[in-house]
């Protein structure tokens, strides 16, 4: 199966759906940010995923996190609303995305944290000044964001 791609650049997001889902930015005591692996290519990005209907954008968020890591989080804070219309998240099935994402700060308050399963090939703890180059666009700009302070951040 073809692993997860991005296209860039004017027009990429051209024949694209629009899919809204939520990213969770979590720090340890030491300030590193969780990451996940994801199994659908060669990527790191923060726990994220699409919300459900009859969701609400923070419960898609502490379910994304209990999936992907197995981690209860409280949410703390809204950090930011991301979209670019010039990427386009292009998934193993053929999904053209153009990825609005609400992204959350959150500590954790309970769970055990997983090794792997079909979302996730591995989490790992990252410090702010050594995260993965092969991290998704959006999870950068995420988190970019976050470490500059820059929170309630839309674009």
């Amino acid at each position: 199966m073809p692993d997860l791609t991005f296209e860039t650049g004017p027009g990429a997001t051209k024949n694209a759906r629009i899919r809204f889902g939520c990213s969770v930015v979590i720090p340890d005591e030491q300030g590193r940010i969780l990451l996940q692996k994801r199994t659908d290519g060669d990527f790191w990005s923060l726990p994220a995923g699409g919300m459900d209907p009859g969701e609400t954008p923070t419960q898609a968020a502490i379910r994304e996190v209990r999936e992907e890591t197995g981690l209860e989080v409280e949410l703390i804070r809204f950090l930011g609303l991301y979209s670019d219309p010039e990427l386009c998240t292009v998934y193993p099935d053929g999904n053209r995305m153009q990825l609005v994402g609400a992204s959350f700060l959150a500590r954790i308050i309970g769970g055990e944290m997983i090794d792997s399963n079909e979302e996730t090939a591995e989490l790992r703890w990252f410090a702010p000044d050594a995260l993965p180059h092969n991290m998704t666009p959006l999870s950068q700009i995420r988190l970019r964001s976050y470490l500059n302070g820059d929170h309630c951040h839309v674009d």
